[in-house]
């Protein structure tokens, strides 16, 4: 049943915020199966595909393809460049790269941003492609799908809505994590059985279905308080595990 767990919690988590599955899956991941953060990082892209592509699916009529594919071709480059730096980097960075990079979405995810509720996705084809590159990079390298670093930038340099962040985000997160957790599948030592697997998914589709009769009877604010509220708590439960 750990798995079905894991699996509630972090389709929970991405369902409401777009981001932070790998976070909570991390450091669960490194108490329940005893596996060293370099191991987890790799480990977590597992539920963190699954997670996000199952999300995604319920919310993809308000995705950007053209954005997440876009970015997905960058964070093909991305992944393979920054693989053979993870295999030479001690645990200590990679631990330094998520403190960063968490303390960056946090603040991000509070600061006042301004969006587009209806507007035209604007952006330029290179940038978003050195986007997708930092990206691919971020995910071999720390086991995060990206989301962290993705909804703000959606939400701020691309004015995205808050509804589309999430599923441009989810569609991004799906296919980066996938492709970086099929490059780095010979460094996992211990994989999920088929069961496991699908205990996972049970637990994630579990945690859609419960979320999207909540949200149903919830005031919009109160959903981008809830969102918010629920990123910061998982940002410091990652904290108190992992460092």
């Amino acid at each position: 049943m750990d798995y079905a767990i894991i699996g509630i919690i972090i389709g929970f988590v991405m369902g409401l915020t777009g981001s932070g599955g790998a976070l909570v899956a991390i450091p669960l991941f490194i108490s329940i199966l005893g596996l060293s953060l370099k191991e987890a990082s790799v480990f977590s892209l597992v539920a963190v595909s699954l997670a996000s592509f199952i999300n995604y699916i319920d919310q993809r009529k308000f995705a950007d393809l053209h954005l997440a594919w876009l970015v997905f071709v960058g964070s093909i480059i991305g992944s393979f460049s920054f693989k053979p730096i993870k295999e030479r980097s001690p645990e200590i960075l990679l631990g330094f790269l998520l403190a960063i990079i968490s303390i960056y979405a946090l603040y991000s995810v509070w600061r006042k941003k301004k969006s587009l509720e209806n507007g035209v996705t604007q952006f330029s084809f290179i940038k978003t492609l050195i986007l997708g590159f930092f990206l691919g990079g971020l995910t071999t390298m720390t086991g995060l799908g990206g989301g962290v670093l993705l909804m703000p930038i959606f939400l701020s340099f691309f004015y995205l809505s808050e509804k589309k962040a999430v599923a441009t985000s989810l569609l991004t997160i799906s296919v980066s994590s996938l492709f970086s957790l099929i490059i780095q599948y010979e460094d996992i030592q211990l994989t999920p059985s088929l069961i496991q697997l699908g205990l996972l998914v049970i637990g994630i589709v579990a945690a859609i279905i419960v979320l999207k009769l909540m949200l149903r009877k919830i005031n919009p604010e109160k959903i981008s308080i809830a969102r918010k509220l629920l990123f910061s708590l998982v940002v410091a439960f990652a904290f108190s595990k992992i460092f």
